[in-house]
């Protein structure tokens, strides 16, 4: 059935493609009895690729769900939709790896770390504590463009980049199979690149000058050329060629569509284009995973989605950090004030409020953490209302703040249109409809296990058309609590011997996928509940 979807002529150059690299390139002499490509669809949203399947722009993907060998179903990766936790959960296995965002304050390293920044993601990937054996991609698994190694044999991650000795070691290990497996010429390669790099640059320069804004858009520009053609068309490259040599696993994440939806929004033309850019290759990477021998099961995904995001700083002209921390302050509400003391008496020395020492606002998308000390623990709900009733005031009567998130106790509660609901009492809160009330209590249950998360998270409100407010200077964004972030996709063969629907949880994934591709070796893992689906609210 699959090879009817792929065509005739697709076949006939993924066996002559086989046979070229075969002769060049020396196979592996260790064989599993199954193998894997995984291709990672870094932030689509299930919509935005369904509707990309129904307008035919996704032709290869389409057919091979259409044709029924391939099943499409949504997932719930657990708290919160951000590439960080997903890999975290998926690669090794964590229930609670404790990775609050793609940026954040770390309060055991002291300073803030981004995860693209490769000694920051080596440092957090050391923390994660990991023992080996134990990650999908140990034992001979290749990645590519992760975060994390995870064990994986090759060096091609984000952790990977932050040692120069380590690149260098690993560069001739790198290049093998390169040259013989390009599938363009070198001089049509060199135009093709040169042209996308000159309507990037236009780009850029007429986005900015529409913007009035530059703050992004050089880094933008390198990334477009040197990230998303160089260095997209290298990995591919390089998991076909690791399909012909035999590697076990394959985790190949596609970055381009998440770059792009950032800086210009989820539904943009140019973030489209990505998404019809990719099937092309997903197309060539299933020919080939079918014409080796063994053939390789082709597993898609994607680890959250994205909204449209909009500029907390243009909507009022200050950034976060300013609203919260400076000006005049109404009252904290009563209501708020009562049930974050939860019947709590505060000493007469807590009426005083203090000042926020050295506080630091991490402006993570359109989520924010707001660490209000420097102190290794963070805050609990009356030590908050305590010391900080001004910065709570102005966090909860703020109307482009929708949800405020603190620790109660052992768990955590959320501050929802002047009221507080603990993880139980979310299906009554008054959510706007493009919120996830199973996302929020699940983040509510998953806060307690995030000590390096700030004292508050703050959530930014919805918008027409199924956006939110942004406390980044950007155009989509994820890591919020919305139903388009936290729906996730997972796309694989019905002849696979293991069931990937319903999955509640990315350690649910990593479970069911070693079992059939680590040798048997069955890893037990502390399972999430499911909860209860959006559905039944």
């Amino acid at each position: 059935m699959v090879n009817e979807v792929i065509n005739p002529q697709l076949q006939t150059w993924a066996r002559r493609y086989v046979r070229q690299v075969e002769s060049q390139v020396r196979p592996l002499s260790a064989s599993r009895r199954r193998k894997l490509l995984l291709v990672h669809l870094d932030g689509v949203p299930k919509a935005a690729l369904e509707e990309g399947l129904r307008s035919g722009q996704m032709p290869f993907l389409g057919g091979l769900v259409g044709s029924g060998a391939y099943a499409l179903d949504e997932a719930f990766w657990g708290s919160p939709a951000s590439t960080p936790a997903f890999q975290g959960g998926f690669l090794y296995g964590h229930r609670h790896p404790n990775l609050p965002a793609y940026s954040w304050f770390d309060r055991e390293l002291g300073r803030k770390v981004q995860m693209n920044t490769p000694a920051d993601a080596l440092a957090i990937e050391t923390r994660l504590g990991h023992r080996p054996g134990t990650s999908l991609l140990s034992e001979g698994g290749h990645t590519y463009f992760s975060l994390f190694q995870a064990q994986a044999n090759n060096r091609l991650c984000m952790s990977t980049v932050a040692s120069f000795k380590t690149m260098v070691r690993g560069f001739r290990y790198e290049m093998e199979g390169v040259v013989a497996g390009r599938t363009r010429g070198p001089l049509s390669y060199l135009r093709s690149l040169g042209r996308d790099a000159w309507n990037a640059f236009t780009e850029v320069h007429r986005w900015a000058r529409i913007q009035r804004d530059w703050r992004h858009e050089h880094a933008y520009l390198m990334s477009r050329v040197f990230l998303q053609r160089l260095g997209w068309s290298f990995a591919h490259t390089k998991a076909l060629v690791d399909m012909v040599r035999g590697v076990p696993i394959v985790y190949l994440v596609y970055g381009n569509y998440d770059e792009v939806a950032h800086r210009r929004g989820p539904r943009s033309e140019q973030a489209l284009a990505e998404l019809r850019r990719v099937d092309a290759y997903l197309a060539e990477l299933h020919a080939v995973a079918h014409a080796v021998q063994p053939g390789y099961d082709v597993i898609f995904l994607s680890d959250h989605g994205h909204v449209d995001s909009d500029a907390i700083e243009k909507r009022t002209g200050q950034r976060l950090e300013k609203l919260l921390l400076e000006g005049e302050s109404p009252p904290l509400s009563e209501d708020v004030r009562r049930g974050l003391l939860d019947g709590r008496v505060l000493p007469e020395r807590g009426r005083e409020p203090h000042v926020p020492l050295n506080p630091v606002v991490v402006e993570s998308g359109n989520f924010s953490h707001v660490y209000l000390t420097r102190e290794r623990q963070p805050l609990e709900a009356a030590q908050l209302v305590e010391r900080f009733p001004e910065v709570l005031a102005r966090a909860t009567r703020h109307p482009d703040i929708g949800i405020v998130v603190v620790r109660q106790r052992d768990s955590a509660v959320a501050i929802i249109g002047g009221q507080v609901y603990g993880s139980e009492d979310i299906i009554s809160a008054p959510l706007p409809v493009e919120f996830s009330r199973r996302a929020v209590a699940d983040y509510l249950r998953e806060l307690p296990h995030m000590p390096t998360a700030g004292d508050l998270v703050l959530f930014g409100q919805a918008v027409p058309q199924g956006g939110t407010v942004g406390f980044a200077w950007e155009f989509g964004s994820h890591g919020g609590l919305t139903r388009t972030e936290t729906a996730s996709l997972v796309c694989w063969p019905q002849s696979l011997p293991v069931d990937l629907s319903a999955l509640g949880h990315c350690t649910q994934l990593y479970e069911r996928l070693s079992s059939i591709y680590r040798d048997g070796a069955r890893p037990r893992v502390e399972v999430a509940p499911t909860g209860w689906r959006e559905a039944s609210l």
